[in-house]
């Protein structure tokens, strides 16, 4: 199987680009009202942009993610 490359510019190219825009932006949990509102309106804007079964599987798991992180946090 051959290695395929996303063309610069293609929805996938910049989704990918988007999706790690907002990890960057939020990998960091806190815990604050303004941190999650922010992090679920910049997910749901992703997700309105590009409007794929595969957006909204990424965002969620995303969001998972900081939940188990900040349940970790909370524990400690």
């Amino acid at each position: 199987m051959g290695r395929v490359r996303l063309l610069k510019g293609s929805e996938e190219f910049e989704m990918f680009q988007d999706f790690w825009k907002l990890l960057q932006d939020h990998w960091e949990v806190e815990k604050t009202d303004e941190y999650w509102q922010k992090v679920i309106a910049e997910s749901d804007s992703f997700y309105r942009k590009y409007q794929t079964e595969f957006s909204k599987d990424l965002v969620l798991a995303f969001v998972n993610e900081l939940e188990r992180k900040m349940k970790h946090v909370t524990e400690m």
